[in-house]
């Protein structure tokens, strides 16, 4: 019978994570995951996998093991067949379940309460997109070395022995390799041992020196952005960011109901201080120290990010589920509450993300070949169930949100405009019954479009998507027929765009080529000065300065001439 009932507490978390996630297994890659794929075809020697592995990719970032490793290893064996990329995935998280239903048991001294903690992980909303997304593998393994540390840690502490030391130190290394969120492990591991093993606090000092060189190399190799969306800013942005990925992290787009948590979280924290146990601030401490390295980027926010800070909300629920015995009357009701509201609202979150999903293939099935338009959409289902593309993940093109729904989501504006379809466009297509408008109800889409488009205009889109055949109308010649959402520029090329509406605004140029150069650019006739505005691992942004008469043209005719020989792979123009 033991030996049963240990068989059913590692079965059971495994079971319960291909139950919730198993459409992931199914998924083809789509975004980010092309690009990988194709680093294999430049490796011929060892030179070449030495700089596959360990120079900086996307965005700057160095991950030869959460993401350089994982593509080479699983496309030299297996090709661009998904299957076993989400395999290992799966694999990897079910590892990681394991490890935080031991070390979980461990702090809380309470059987079930390792499942628990399992089960609030597992519906976290913040967890699904890595289960789905093969680009993202580098959270689920993060999650993994994060665990693995704590957990040989704990048995160091438990056993003085030489190799769970070792092994303690080779996982936080190893996690380094995997994310650059890992370098907070030492102040995680001193969150514990401070409280619980303050001999072992001389063990931890040494891994914060490792993870400063780690900073420290990182920025020498791969120096931040000055612009962009990645760029990082140390102002009072910082606690706004920390303040929503918490309301992401509880499902809830109520800013008193998130509150009243956080309140339940200090009196939590209070509560256990008091009676000398340290569980429910290591549970904050894990949330948080996560997120440190993603607070300064308030213009970047993914719901994914919350893979591995989700743990500290699952330390949390099982810690005070696990002493609800011990609290007065109030104290029962108000944890189980909390529990049961964290867990419905995460659930109805997920669910909500599936329903949209399924529905717009629905309609995409109903109404083959023509724009679908989404309102209802708001900012905690705009970055749940929409900015990770998951209809271009289903095949399904053309959907967009109709114009007026950035009003409720809050985003940056030059991502935004990536998402909403111009209203000249939408307007012009409705009339043509070349699109269809649904609203999304919290369950339901439903059919809008004979009601939508009264206060559309006709003005010029101030965001041109040239790889988009939708905006094909705002294209002149020069232009070759837009494929994977780009389209090829020979030598040159002409963009409609609507005119700037203060001084202060310029035309952006997205181009997906990293060669040093800059286009000549002539807009209504005259020449305007060109410089580069920023360059990510395969995308090169030049901000083009309009002159002071702009603000009182129109629209803008912009002549784009290439001194490169071969043709441009273009992916957008903006005024902002």
């Amino acid at each position: 019978m033991p030996k049963l009932r240990t068989s059913v507490w590692l079965v059971l978390p495994v079971l319960l994570l291909v139950a919730l996630y198993w459409p992931g297994l199914t998924t083809w890659f789509y975004q980010d995951d092309f690009g990988w794929l194709n680093l294999r075809h430049d490796v011929h020697s060892a030179r070449d996998l030495a700089a596959a592995l360990l120079a900086p990719k996307a965005h700057g970032n160095m991950r030869p093991l959460g993401e350089n490793a994982f593509w080479l290893g699983l496309s030299a064996i297996f090709g661009v067949a998904p299957l076993p990329f989400h395999i290992c995935a799966f694999l990897t998280q079910s590892a990681s379940l394991l490890l935080l239903g031991s070390i979980v048991r461990r702090l809380v001294a309470w059987a079930p309460a390792g499942l628990c903690a399992q089960i609030l992980w597992l519906v976290n909303s913040g967890l699904a997109p890595a289960m789905g997304w093969s680009s993202i593998y580098n959270q689920v393994l993060s999650g993994f070395f994060f665990l693995l540390s704590f957990y040989f840690l704990l048995r160091h502490i438990e056993t003085g022995r030489r190799a769970h030391e070792m092994a303690h130190w080779t996982a936080f290394m190893l996690g380094l390799g995997a994310l650059e969120i890992n370098v907070v492990y030492p102040a995680l591991a001193a969150s514990y041992v401070v409280f619980h093993a303050r001999p072992f606090v001389k063990r931890v000092l040494p891994m914060f020196a490792v993870s400063a060189a780690a900073v420290l190399a990182h920025f020498y190799f791969a120096p931040p952005p000055h612009a962009g969306v990645y760029a990082p800013r140390l102002d009072s942005a910082i606690a706004a960011t920390l303040w929503t990925y918490w309301r992401w992290a509880l499902a809830t787009p109520n800013e008193a109901v998130a509150l009243l948590m956080a309140a339940c979280v200090v009196a939590l924290i209070v509560w256990g201080q008091r009676r000398g146990e340290s569980t429910p601030l290591l549970g904050a401490a894990w949330f948080v120290l996560p997120l440190l390295p993603y607070l300064p980027l308030p213009d970047h926010k993914m719901d994914y990010y919350l893979a591995v800070p989700s743990i500290g909300i699952a330390i949390l629920g099982a810690y005070a589920l696990g002493k609800v015995r011990e609290f007065g009357s109030a104290g029962r009701i108000v944890a189980v509450l909390v529990i049961l509201a964290y867990v419905g609202t995460s659930v109805q979150a997920s669910w909500a993300v599936e329903d949209l999903v399924l529905g717009v293939e629905e309609i995409h099935q109903a109404a083959k070949g023509k724009i679908i338009l989404l309102e209802g959409i708001d900012s905690d289902l705009f970055w749940s169930g929409v900015a990770d593309l998951p209809f271009r993940a289903k095949s399904i093109p053309a959907v967009y949100l109709a114009p007026g729904s950035e009003a409720r989501i809050q985003a940056a504006p030059e991502l935004l405009s990536k998402y909403v379809l111009p209203q000249a466009i939408a307007r012009r297509a409705l009339a043509e019954h070349r699109a269809v408008v649904y609203r999304f109800d919290g369950q339901m889409l439903r059919n809008r479009t004979a009601q939508a488009g009264a206060l559309w205009t006709e003005d010029e889109p101030r965001f041109v998507n040239i790889g988009d055949p939708v905006f094909g109308d705002y294209l002149g010649v020069g232009w070759r027929a837009a494929a994977d959402g780009c389209r090829r520029m020979d030598r040159a090329g002409i963009v409609r765009i609507a005119a700037p509406r203060g001084p202060g605004e310029s035309l952006y140029l997205g181009v997906f080529e990293t060669r040093d150069f800059l286009p000549r650019v002539r807009v209504n006739g005259v020449e305007v000065p060109v410089v580069l505005a920023r360059r990510d691992l395969d995308l090169t942004e030049f901000r083009a300065t309009l002159p002071p008469e702009a603000v009182r043209w129109k629209s803008m005719e912009a002549a784009i001439e290439s001194p490169v020989q071969a043709p441009l792979l273009f992916g957008y123009a903006e005024v902002r």
